[in-house]
């Protein structure tokens, strides 16, 4: 047996960061801790297989030996339903094969949800009824920002007592400054009246969830052709740079930290943007930029990089970097960033204080 907790949330609420955390302070206290994400969503074709990017993260940084189909056994696209119809039950049974085996000598099994807790309920594949399977408490990461947040937290512990699973309680996750004593204050008094537990209520870091510049050289497979002491820069947003320099000009002072994504024949335009300080400069269609280009860059120290691919294909690639920690040199301080988060925004005591209760009973 084990102790499993069950990490879900809606869209990019902090699930991969928040499992990230709890898998590094349990290890940290010698506990055999392990990984398993039941349904994936690929963005990445590895060995001929479509691979969820969160699960090779987790199976990098943390050594996981178990391989990457036993950790997800189900992953899926964007069109999912075309690969579930009719194999619903044959998914179910690769899923509870798997977590037969990665729950081995285990002590405490973290299991991260997909996208959203109701995804895949037309096969029984959704977070509560998973979590009846395994046993496991459910704890509910959602994005706070505003006050609907408690209404969709409630939402769904109402859903999952309704599937019969368990919820362990809630973390407020990436919560504005300005927003965090109403959280803290208004927002979690509300939930706990309501029953529902506020296991932490956690601000936001920009460094968490935006990438670098490097995080856009190991996505995009790009060259860098200045600025390479820079890549550590943050990226705050993309401008597609298809206007004249001068409607370009109020954009570029709005979006300071953004990178411009434009080809290596809009000279004019790239120095107008180097003006701004932009965090990098992407050039698509492997186009060289003139010398100017080159020299001014270096002078301002941005990064520019270049790439082989037009600027749609460019900019896809880039979208499946929102909100996330991907494998890279440049993702170990995100990941101490999460530990450090951990400890000292999220109750993991009365997490792992339901662990030792758990096993107490169990020796009885």
């Amino acid at each position: 047996m084990v102790y499993s907790i069950y990490v879900s949330g809606s869209g990019f609420s902090g699930k991969t960061a928040l499992s990230l955390g709890l898998f590094g302070k349990f290890l940290e206290m010698g506990l055999h801790v392990g990984y398993f994400k039941p349904v994936g969503q690929g963005q990445k074709m590895i060995d001929g297989k479509l691979r969820d990017q969160d699960v090779i993260l987790m199976k990098e940084v943390m050594g996981l030996t178990e391989s990457l189909d036993e950790l997800c056994p189900v992953v899926l696209g964007r069109r999912y339903l075309d690969q579930i119809a009719g194999r619903c039950k044959g998914s179910k049974e690769r899923i509870l094969q798997a977590y037969e085996k990665v729950k081995e000598d285990k002590d405490f099994l973290i299991i991260e949800s997909s996208s959203r807790p109701e995804y895949l309920t037309c096969c029984g594949l959704d977070v509560p009824s998973l979590a009846k399977k395994f046993k496991a408490k459910i704890l509910f990461s959602v994005k706070g920002n505003n006050d609907d947040i408690a209404e969709r937290a409630i939402l769904y512990r109402d859903y999952a007592a309704w599937k019969g699973a368990e919820m362990l309680g809630v973390v407020l996750n990436f919560v504005p400054l300005q927003q965090l004593e109403r959280m803290r204050g208004i927002v979690s008094t509300v939930l706990e009246e309501c029953g529902l537990e506020v296991l932490g209520v956690v601000p936001d870091r920009r460094e968490l969830t935006q990438p670098t510049v490097q995080d856009l050289v190991d996505a995009l497979g790009a060259e860098v052709l200045s600025g390479e002491d820079s890549l550590e820069n943050l990226v705050e947003g993309y401008l597609v740079g298809a206007m004249s320099p001068e409607s370009a000009m109020g954009w570029f002072r709005r979006s300071v930290g953004g990178a411009l994504i434009t080809g290596g024949d809009r000279t004019d335009l790239i120095l107008t943007a180097l003006e701004t300080k932009p965090s990098a400069i992407v050039l698509t269609g492997n186009i060289y930029p003139s010398v100017q280009v080159l020299s001014t860059a270096e002078e301002k120290g941005v990064p520019v990089l270049l790439v082989p691919n037009d600027t749609y294909t460019t900019v896809t690639r880039l979208d499946l970097l929102d909100g996330r920690i991907v494998p890279s040199p440049s993702s170990v301080k995100k990941i101490q960033l999460t530990r450090q988060i951990v400890a000292e925004y999220v109750d993991w005591k009365r997490i792992l204080d339901g662990y030792v209760d758990w096993k107490h009973n169990k020796a009885q």
